[in-house]
This record gives C-alpha cells, sequence and structure tokens, in this order.
C-alpha cells in the first residue's frame, strides 16, 4: 500500500494530451513515459523526451510531499533557531537585491520546493528553491520563464531525481536536474539558475548575520528528524539509475559544473577537503574557454565556480594563510564569490556556467561524459581544464 507523508487530499493529474501512464502517481513499478527521439520534429503537447527505463513512480500522489508557498522566513538570530537548526546542518544561500536568505535541507527534506517571492531591483523576484533528497541536488531557479507560475512535485522520479511540475499548465514535467521541461506542452522550456550557494548554517551565518532564514514557525513541527534512515551512506538510490562509477562513492558530495555545450567536470568534496583548508582550481568553461575558478572552504563545507573577470580586470587567484586572495590587488574574497576586503571590497563574481551541488551517482546519471577531479587526473601543464576544454 502507497503511503504519503504527511497524508494528502488524494488527487490524479488532470486529463492531458500526454503520456496517459505518465500522468498517474501510483503505487506500479512498470515505466511511466516513452522515449520522443529529437528527430522527432518539435516538441508537441504530448511529448516526452526522456527514457522511459529511468523513469519510477515513489508511490506518492501529486503534491503528497507539499511544496512551500511564500513561507515565512525569520531573522538569523532569532532564539527559535538555536533549538532547530544546528551549526552543521546544511543550508541554500542566495541573495536578492542585498538580502540574502537561507533555506535549510531539514525543511525540504519534507517539501522538495519552496516558491519564494521577494523584492528584487526591478520588481519582484520569483524563484523555486529545489532540494532533492534522494540525489542530494541543490538548485534555485527563477521562475520568470513560466510567468512566475508555482512549482510542484510530481510523485514521479527521473534517475532518482524529483520530477517537478509547473501549475500553470499542470502537466508539464521538469527533472530537477536538467533544469528543464521535458514533457508536455512547455517541453524544452528552460529554467536559468539562480545564483547560490550550498554551505553549513553557522558558515552562512558567519558570512551574512543579517540573514534571513526559513523556520519551522509556522509550518508545525516534525523537522527534527532525518526521514531517510541509511540512505546517504548506502550505495544504492533505490531507483533505476543507469550503471554507476565507483570510483567514488555514490552519495558523496560534488560540485559539478557544466558548460552550455554539455561537457562537464565534477569536483568531489572528499578530495578538496584533502587539499587543505582553502583551495582555488583554475578552469575554463565551454567553447569560448571562458576563465574560472572552483573555490573550496573546509570549513564551511562548500565548492562554488566563478567566472574570473570583475569588470576589465582579469584575476588570478591564490590561497594565502588569510585564505584566498586574488594576486593582481590582495583583495580577500570568500567561498560565496564576494570581496571582504581590499581594493575590490563589495564586489562579487559571476558564476561560471551551471554549478550545484548534487551526489556523484546521481550528476554522474545525469552527465555520464562528465570528467572527475581527483588524484588519477594529473592537471595539463597549463593548469586544470574544464567543460568545454
Amino acid at each position: 500500500m502507497c503511503e504519503s507523508y504527511p497524508p494528502p487530499p488524494r488527487r490524479a493529474w488532470p486529463v492531458a494530451a500526454l503520456v496517459p501512464a505518465l500522468l498517474l502517481a501510483s503505487c506500479s513499478d512498470e515505466p511511466l513515459a516513452r522515449t520522443v527521439d529529437q528527430e522527432d520534429g518539435p516538441a508537441q503537447a504530448g511529448s516526452c523526451l526522456l527514457d522511459a527505463e529511468f523513469f519510477s513512480s515513489t508511490g506518492v500522489v501529486v503534491d503528497g510531499i507539499p511544496a512551500l508557498t511564500q513561507p515565512e522566513f525569520l531573522p538569523g538570530d532569532h532564539p527559535d533557531l538555536q533549538q532547530f537548526l544546528k551549526p552543521d546542518d546544511r543550508v541554500m544561500g542566495y541573495v536578492v537585491n542585498g538580502t540574502a536568505y537561507a533555506v535549510p535541507h531539514r525543511i525540504l527534506w519534507f517539501h522538495e520546493i519552496a516558491n519564494v517571492t521577494v523584492p528584487g531591483p526591478e520588481g519582484a523576484v520569483d524563484l523555486a528553491v529545489t532540494y532533492c533528497p534522494l540525489t542530494g541536488s541543490s538548485m534555485v531557479f527563477d521562475r520568470a520563464p513560466v510567468g512566475g507560475a508555482e512549482f510542484g512535485v510530481s510523485g514521479l522520479l527521473y534517475k532518482s531525481n524529483l520530477i517537478m511540475y509547473d501549475r500553470q499548465s499542470e502537466v508539464s514535467l521538469w527533472p530537477q536536474m536538467l533544469a528543464e521541461s521535458r514533457c508536455g506542452p512547455e517541453t524544452g522550456t528552460r529554467l536559468p539558475l539562480y545564483p547560490s550557494i550550498e554551505m553549513t548554517w553557522a558558515g552562512w551565518l558567519s558570512l551574512h548575520p543579517d540573514t534571513h532564514v526559513l523556520g519551522e514557525i509556522g509550518l508545525g513541527g516534525g523537522y527534527d528528524r532525518y526521514p531517510y534512515g541509511n540512505y546517504e551512506t548506502r550505495e544504492s538510490f533505490g531507483f533505476p539509475m543507469p550503471p554507476p562509477d565507483l570510483r567514488i562513492h555514490p552519495k558523496e558530495r560534488v560540485l559539478g559544473l557544466r558548460a552550455p555545450e554539455g561537457e562537464a567536470i565534477a569536483f568531489p568534496f572528499g578530495f578538496l577537503a584533502n587539499k587543505g583548508e582553502w583551495v582555488t582550481i583554475p578552469q575554463t568553461v565551454g567553447w569560448d574557454r571562458i576563465p574560472a575558478v572552483v573555490f573550496w572552504d573546509r570549513s564551511r563545507q562548500s565548492a562554488a565556480a566563478y567566472r574570473t573577470q570583475v569588470g576589465e580586470e582579469e584575476l588570478t587567484f591564490q590561497v594565502t594563510e588569510m585564505g584566498i586572495e586574488d594576486l593582481e590587488t590582495g583583495s580577500l574574497w570568500t567561498v560565496d564569490g564576494h570581496a571582504a576586503s581590499g581594493p575590490f571590497a563589495g564586489s562579487h563574481l559571476e558564476p561560471a556556467g551551471e554549478a550545484f551541488v548534487a551526489f556523484w551517482g546521481a550528476w554522474q546519471a545525469f552527465y555520464p561524459e562528465t570528467d572527475l577531479w581527483g588524484p588519477w587526473r594529473p592537471p595539463p601543464p597549463s593548469g586544470e581544464s574544464a567543460p568545454g576544454r
């Protein structure tokens, strides 16, 4: 018998032109989709550009995992947060119009999506803050391409990854790690990644002491437990996946960096941590070989990838006893791409390519041609290369 948490009112997908079996979240283990090749022409309302072999039903009905809409954010120094959030808890942090926000994993273990609208420099900014506990993937999307429509949890998975649906068409399906609709009338529509970073709560709070954070006030209790048991230590994902690359544990977190052309590289947290408290790795991204750099901060358990140009100046980064510093001006930079001191104080680095954190097994399943950065892959003489090299 299928159960959901918490028990939702049951409803089925609306009748539409999609493959009927795809639209019903059930307990069946049968494939829920068909593959439509790109050569078949423009995507139609019933198109599904996904491999049926890797579709799964979780047994949870549509919205059985309830996405959040405009949840309450609390000041980072709110006294109730001390009981709710632990220093090592992982959060997703982002900044809109100078205001910092954090969304804890422990909230999204139970909701997976938070639809938030916040004031921006030119009006409201509609975001979907998403975390899939099964693939460990943290991604914040700009909802502008769908007119600010909210996203919900379909109850379906693709390669163990959360499949979102938009509440505008109600029948288009969006695998989170593809950042794109691959089934239904919105097929081919991409969701831009909004700049964000994953790190420990203590790490984010130290960088942004005035942050707002999504707390459990107004949501009820129950967020003090991890609902997936030993899932993060098991090799198995529990749902259909391509053959794994076991050079590192499938559930090890990696920073994956992908160029628009499709090439990708993954940086395992374990190897980064072994290299030191801070790490900088020069990269080039895309066919244009855009200079970039990966930052690592061990105390905050965080990695991110940035372009190295600020204004007209191209920067080169090194690790000193003070942290991450650029050679050109001596400015000191934090892992979230902010210059904390020096001539560039107050400046921010732009994100490089599409980069986000996920479990290695999930990243490799979606991007099988990924290079894995590590001790078996010595850098070329010119320094580390990267997607599109």
